[in-house]
C-alpha cells in the first residue's frame, strides 16, 4: 500500500517514522526526499489496525497545518464574538430609540444617572404644578391634566393617581404642613442663637396657626370644596394624619415636652382650634381676615385660661390634702393616738 502527500508536505517525527517503516508507506518530507521503505512479507492483521489509526491521524494532522496557516479565528470564537457584538448593538439602538428627555437611565455600573427621576417625584412635580390651575378648574382631575400638559407629558398621565383630586389635596396639606416646620425650625434657631427672644406660649400658638392658615388664602374660594373632599372615608386617615402631624409639630417648637396625659390633651385643643378657625375663615369677607385672627385670638387665650385654671384646681386641690393630712396628724396628736406605748 502506498501513501503519499502532493499538495502539502508535512514533517515526521521520529515516532511518524517508524509507523512508516513499519506499514510500508511513501512519505514526502519537507526537503522534497521521499521516504520509501519496503517490508517484506505480508502484513498482519494487527498491522492493519495499525494502518488505519495512522492515516487518520496523518489526515487530522494535515488539516491542523493547512489551518494554522491562516488567521481566521475557530468558528466557535468568532460565532461567539459577533453574536457579543451584535446584541451590544441592538440594545444600544434600542437605548437610543427609548431616550427622551428627563427620563431615567441605567449605566453599566447599575447607578441611575443625574437626570434619573421616580415616579413618585414626578407625581409630585405634577401635583405641585397642578396647583396653578386649582383657581380655574378647581380640586379636580382636570387640574392635574392641564398640569400635565404643561410640563410636556400627555394628559393620559392623570391615571397615575389612583386618588384622584384627594392626591392633589393631600399633597397640598402635606406641602403647608412642611413649609410650616420649617419656619417653626427656623424661628427656633434663632432664638438658640440669640438673634430673637422667646415668644410666650400664646402668642407662638397664635402665629403658628395663622401662619398656617393664611396658606390657604390662594386658595380660600375653592377650598371648602378640597375640606369637602378631605371629608370622604377613603382621604380621612390620611388627613387626621396630615393634621396630628402639624399640631405635634407646633407643640413641639412651642416647647412642650411632656410625657403624661397632657400631651394627648394639649393636642387635641390646638386641634379643635384649628378646625373651627378653618371654618370661620372660609365664611370670613372682612378685610384680610380680620375676624377670624381675632376669633383665632379668643380661642387661644381660652386654651391657656382653661391650662392655668385646670393649674390652680389642681394647686388647690393638693393644698386642700395636705391641709386635711396635716389636721388630721394634729387631732392624733391631741387625743394621743399617736403616742408610743
Amino acid at each position: 500500500m502506498i501513501f503519499g502527500i502532493k499538495e502539502k508536505s508535512i514533517i515526521l517525527t521520529n515516532f511518524d517514522v517508524l509507523f512508516a517503516i513499519a506499514t510500508n508507506i511513501h512519505v514526502r518530507l519537507k526537503t522534497g526526499f521521499v521516504l520509501q521503505v519496503a517490508v517484506q512479507g505480508t502484513v498482519s492483521l494487527q498491522c492493519s489496525n495499525v494502518r488505519r489509526g495512522f492515516h487518520r491521524a496523518a489526515l487530522l494532522r494535515l488539516a491542523s497545518d493547512s489551518k494554522s496557516d491562516t488567521s481566521v479565528p475557530p468558528p466557535s470564537y468568532h460565532e461567539v464574538h459577533t453574536a457579543g457584538e451584535s446584541s451590544s448593538s441592538s440594545a444600544q439602538g434600542e437605548s437610543s430609540e427609548d431616550a427622551q428627555p428627563n427620563t431615567s437611565f441605567q449605566d453599566q455600573s447599575g447607578e441611575h444617572g443625574e437626570d434619573y427621576e421616580t415616579e413618585e417625584q414626578l407625581q409630585a412635580r405634577i401635583l405641585t404644578a397642578a396647583l396653578e390651575f386649582v383657581p380655574q378648574h378647581g380640586w379636580t382631575v382636570e387640574a392635574i391634566a392641564a398640569a400635565a400638559e404643561t410640563l410636556g407629558l400627555s394628559s393620559a398621565s392623570t391615571g397615575m393617581f389612583n386618588n384622584g383630586a384627594g392626591d392633589l389635596v393631600l399633597h397640598f396639606v402635606a406641602q403647608c404642613n412642611a413649609q410650616l416646620a420649617e419656619t417653626l425650625a427656623e424661628q427656633n434657631n434663632q432664638v438658640q442663637l440669640g438673634q430673637a427672644e422667646a415668644k410666650k406660649t400664646a402668642e407662638f400658638l397664635k402665629d403658628a396657626v395663622e401662619t398656617r392658615l393664611r396658606m390657604l388664602i390662594p386658595y380660600i374660594d375653592t377650598w371648602p370644596q378640597a375640606m369637602s373632599i378631605l371629608l370622604l372615608p377613603h382621604n380621612i386617615p390620611d388627613s387626621l394624619k396630615h393634621l396630628s402631624t402639624m399640631v405635634d409639630d407646633i407643640w413641639y417648637y412651642a416647647g412642650d415636652r411632656s410625657t403624661d396625659v397632657n400631651w394627648y390633651t394639649r393636642r387635641a385643643a390646638l386641634t379643635g382650634i384649628y378646625n373651627t378657625t378653618e371654618l370661620v375663615m372660609v365664611q370670613d369677607s372682612s378685610p384680610d381676615f380680620e375676624e377670624t385672627w381675632a376669633f383665632l385670638d379668643n380661642r387661644i387665650k381660652d386654651v391657656v385660661n382653661m391650662a392655668n385654671t385646670a393649674k390652680q384646681v389642681q394647686a388647690t386641690g393638693e393644698a386642700v390634702v395636705q391641709g386635711l393630712m396635716g389636721a388630721a396628724i394634729t387631732l392624733k396628736n391631741l387625743t394621743g393616738m399617736n403616742q408610743r406605748r
